[in-house]
């Protein structure tokens, strides 16, 4: 059994792309470790993505999401990413694509700042009416 208990301080909720072939990330969310340190704190993160109608994601077009850390909250400085590719949405049948999700942990090496990269594939449409929500379970 996971983690279950949400803190509203350690949530983002972030618009996705809003044209094809474009990389975005999230806001971050700040472990508070410093440089030095292990982050070892007993604790999952949750990524939850939305449902996408066919305009944002047409047949065998896709959104590629991966977990990234970095030193700076902005995420600029150098992203590392820790979990590639861990949830692919690609539109099939002429519905879009369905809503997911995944649990995950952190490697105990990260950096300071953890958020999600967005990559949204060629030919796919403006989902920025639509957001991730990236949290932390404790």
């Amino acid at each position: 059994m996971g983690y279950a208990l949400k803190d509203t301080q350690l949530k983002v909720t972030d618009p996705l792309p809003a044209s094809a072939s474009s990389t975005q990330y999230s806001d971050a969310i700040d472990l508070g470790h410093g440089s030095f340190g292990d982050f070892v704190a007993p604790l999952e993160f949750k990524l939850t993505v939305p449902a996408l109608n066919t305009t944002m994601a047409p047949d065998t077009r896709t959104f590629t999401y991966s977990i990234v850390t970095a030193a700076t909250s902005d995420l600029s400085s150098s992203p590392t990413v820790v979990h590639a590719s861990i949830l692919t949405q690609t539109g099939a049948g002429g519905a879009g694509a369905a809503t997911a999700n995944v649990t995950i942990r952190l490697p105990v090496d990260c950096q300071r700042y953890v958020g999600v990269k967005c990559v949204s594939g060629g030919s796919t449409g403006d989902a920025s009416s639509v957001s991730l929500t990236f949290e932390a379970l404790l």
